[in-house]
């Protein structure tokens, strides 16, 4: 019987785990997920790529499948079945026939211990926590190393981080290059700012320890909420134009809906309908008192909403891309 050429679409089964096996696949093109399901988790035990042949662990045997199969791209396969197989099989010398079963026994071994590695190390990621566990345990750390490494040096306070990245490493039990790019994220959203200092080194500049406490708190909370919530980025400048009418020496305590649109809509060259106050207020971004047209805004909450958000968006994005890269 002649090998059949089967072409598959992107996500579509080729078998599943459990079902009866009726031979085995060579790849010819695209790539196909080989995976099993266990404890509500699909554990991607290979994928497989041209040349790669799928389902040996049935060969001899011609159990049921031990794993589930599936195209990752648009595929093309050839199957082959056992009774092509087991008539060529019985011409190679006893010897190589051991050899052949004895490795495909354990590569099946292998395979259980690799899903229950893998499911024990999910349970533990799980039990440590997510990323923005980890953003909140470092965040936190800074600030306590802050407040008893704080270096005052001509006028200027900074933070030294020689052995921090290296102290958190040990401490979160993260590799030293991941604990570099929550460093960037942290930068990146202007939590920290760090600069080469001549005499110290890399350095935080004017390090805020009661800002990275409070920040450890709030993206502890976005690790249930993410970031619902949050003011949109296409709102960013406006609030920035916010910050500056409120630190003007002339500011009112309380300005009526009429005098926020007017000032905000000059500060910002942008028009302001009264539907986004309305929306700012709802977003705690303006506070509004009840009953009364009086609105008024704190230029220091406004700027600590704006680092806290910009950052929880960095360290998402980090995660993201570290999940993009793991399903690559």
């Amino acid at each position: 019987m002649n090998p059949a050429v089967l072409m598959l679409k992107p996500g579509e089964l080729l078998f599943r785990e459990g079902e009866a096996s009726n031979g085995v696949f060579i790849v010819r093109g695209g790539d196909i997920d080989v995976y099993r399901e266990k404890d509500g988790e699909t554990i991607v035990l290979a994928t497989m790529h041209a040349g790669d042949v799928i389902g040996t662990l049935s060969l001899f045997s011609h159990d049921s499948r031990t794993a589930s199969a599936r195209a990752k791209s648009a595929a093309q396969v050839i199957h082959v079945d056992f009774a092509t197989i087991d008539g060529s099989f019985k011409n190679l010398p006893v010897w190589v026939q051991a050899v052949i079963k004895d490795s495909v026994a354990r590569l099946k071994s292998t395979n259980d211990q690799l899903v229950d590695a893998m499911l024990n190390e999910r349970k533990l990621q799980n039990k440590v926590g997510t990323r923005y566990h980890f953003a909140s345990q470092m965040a936190a750390f800074l600030g306590y190393a802050i407040r008893s490494g704080l270096i005052k040096d001509e006028g200027i306070e900074l933070f030294p981080l020689k052995g921090i990245p290296e102290r958190c490493e040990s401490l979160f039990f993260k590799r030293s290059e991941t604990v570099e790019k929550y460093f960037e994220a942290f930068v990146k959203g202007s939590l920290i700012k760090v600069a080469q200092d001549k005499k110290w080194g890399r350095s935080i500049m004017s390090p805020n320890a009661a800002l990275l406490e409070d920040f450890a708190n709030f993206i502890l909370q976005c690790s249930k909420t993410e970031t619902a919530g949050f003011v949109p980025t296409k709102h960013q400048l406006l609030l920035s134009s916010l910050v500056r009418l409120a630190k003007k020496p002339e500011a009112p305590e309380y300005y009526s809906k009429a005098q926020a649109i007017e000032l905000l809509s000059k500060e910002s060259g942008k028009t302001i309908t009264p539907e986004l106050i309305d929306e700012f207020v709802k977003m705690r971004v303006i506070a509004s008192a009840a009953g009364a047209d009086k609105l008024s805004w704190k230029a220091a909450q406004i700027q600590k909403r704006l680092i806290f958000e910009s950052t929880v968006r960095c360290v998402k994005e980090l995660a993201e891309a570290e999940d993009g890269q793991k399903a690559a």
